[in-house]
């Protein structure tokens, strides 16, 4: 009885998915691109291609670093982000105005953002009472762009 249960079961999920396989598409990435990424990230993990439009999207961990490149079909860079915790991966003058303005404060995440023209840094910061997000740029400049208080 038991068997049959789990076999129904099965074949129910494998129906409910069949259309989602069916109606799917195989991506075609450029390999030259392929090859290119491969090249330039050797320690890449869990790479995920998608397609959205006239871009693709790479997904991967790299050293503990969640990581997303945007290219166009040619495979030129557009754009990337990164999602971390270590502070030693911030820009050692970044490192130091956070240390100096916020000395009291714990980093809880980052988010980096790149083009071709300029870096952001989105500094998330905890305390007892506050979370708080600094958006801070390549040359410097930092500005408070969130500030909640935490419920007690």
């Amino acid at each position: 009885m038991k068997t049959s249960f789990v076999k129904l079961v099965c074949f129910l999920a494998l129906m409910i998915q069949l259309p989602a396989f069916a109606n799917s598409k195989a991506l075609e990435i450029n390999e030259k691109l392929v090859k290119a990424f491969r090249d330039a990230f050797p320690l890449a993990q869990q790479v995920q291609w998608k397609e959205n439009g006239d871009h693709y999207f790479v997904h991967f961990t790299q050293d503990a670093i969640l990581s997303e490149i945007e290219y166009d079909h040619d495979g030129n860079f557009l754009s990337s982000v990164r999602y971390f915790k270590n502070a030693d991966l911030l820009p050692i003058h970044l490192s130091w105005e956070l240390h100096k303005k916020y000395a009291d404060k714990n980093i809880f995440g980052v988010t980096e953002t790149t083009t071709d023209t300029e870096t952001l840094f989105y500094i998330k910061l905890e305390d007892k009472k506050d979370w708080i997000t600094v958006k801070a740029s390549a040359d410097g400049t930092m500005q408070v762009v969130e500030k909640y208080g935490k419920q007690e």
